[in-house]
């Protein structure tokens, strides 16, 4: 596993005391129902493993077969004594690369008595020949296999004791989608994030996004309109859509501050969406807040702590928990 170099830690402790809690509404809005679009398939049938094997590093990686998708994934446990399988935390994958970085929340959140389990990406995002359908199509494709994984551990000899969701960038917008699909899970953590996916792939100073806004403005001889408009009308799993049916006291929404990848104000829209829950402000970038991992992965831990009905048991040697940030009440 792959651990933060010391002086790293250290700028994250100095830096820890910038960062800002907002508390969740006291009365939480209403559901309202997932768009049927994207609720399809309303019951995802358990698929049949067609490969496992242990990994020299301790995980167990397999292969799903299910519903016409072939689903690669990685497990880790951890070492508990219990007799119930430790809650599971499904990571969603980030838009592209960043294995390490997935490698490392996965073992910050072992550290802190959880089983972890992790999906292949289906595909890269943002990338020649995408347009509006085909990049709809992969947010789809990706959604499912996230919800064949979740169908197999249910149905498995020793099925996680509850299951929750951790999705970073891309993958908060794709856990969106996953917890409106999902109401049986415990929680979700939606992690520098945000909605309007339209207006983002314009706004957004990602390399690999404006690179694919500049194929299409070259491939297409479209301006930036034309590229929203396609974006807009195609992308059915937009989280600003799906937000509206996940439970607002089941999310723990972590931003960053100087985020310019996901600008503050998709954000707040997402945000918004998801009824105001309680969030956690890094005084980082996009990719500045990797310095603070640990604080970040230990909001999310206390927010899937909070909601689990039975405590989790931390294995000898955890990561402690970070001390209290500033806080100011959200709206009641």
């Amino acid at each position: 596993m792959v651990r933060l170099p010391t002086i790293l830690l250290a700028l994250a402790a100095a830096a820890l005391p910038a960062c800002t809690t907002t508390t969740p509404p006291a009365m939480p809005r209403p559901l309202l129902p997932c768009p049927p679009e994207v609720a399809e398939p309303r019951v995802v049938p358990p698929p049949q493993l067609v490969h496992g094997e242990r990994t020299d590093d301790g995980r167990f990686v397999g292969e799903l077969q299910g519903l016409g998708e072939r689903v690669h994934f990685s497990l880790w446990r951890t070492r508990s004594g219990h007799h119930e399988a430790p809650p599971m935390i499904l990571l969603v994958p980030i838009l592209a690369g960043g294995e390490d970085l997935m490698v490392t929340v996965a073992s910050e959140l072992l550290d802190r008595g959880f089983d972890v389990a992790l999906c292949k990406r289906v595909a890269s995002a943002m990338k020649e020949p995408q347009r509006g359908p085909e990049l709809e199509h992969l947010f789809h494709r990706t959604v499912l296999h996230q919800r064949l994984l979740l169908s197999w551990l249910r149905a498995s000899d020793r099925p996680p004791s509850a299951l929750c969701v951790m999705g970073i960038s891309l993958g908060g917008m794709v856990a969106t989608a996953i917890a409106a699909t999902e109401p049986d899970l415990a929680a979700t953590a939606i992690c520098l994030s945000g909605g309007d996916v339209a207006d983002l792939v314009v706004t957004s100073s990602e390399n690999r996004v404006q690179r694919w806004r500049h194929w299409r403005h070259d491939a297409d001889g479209v301006g930036d309109d034309h590229v929203r408009q396609d974006v807009l009308q195609n992308l059915r799993h937009e989280p600003l859509r799906t937000a509206h049916a996940v439970a607002t006291d089941k999310v723990m929404f972590i931003t960053g501050a100087l985020d310019t990848v996901v600008p503050p104000r998709h954000q707040d829209l997402l945000w918004e969406a998801l009824g105001r829950p309680q969030r956690f402000t890094v005084p980082f970038g996009h990719y500045s807040a990797f310095l603070m991992l640990p604080e970040v992965v230990e909001a999310a831990a206390e927010h899937f702590r909070r909601r689990l009905k039975h405590p989790v048991p931390t294995p000898a040697g955890a990561t402690a928990a970070a001390p209290p940030c500033t806080s100011h009440p959200g709206p009641v």
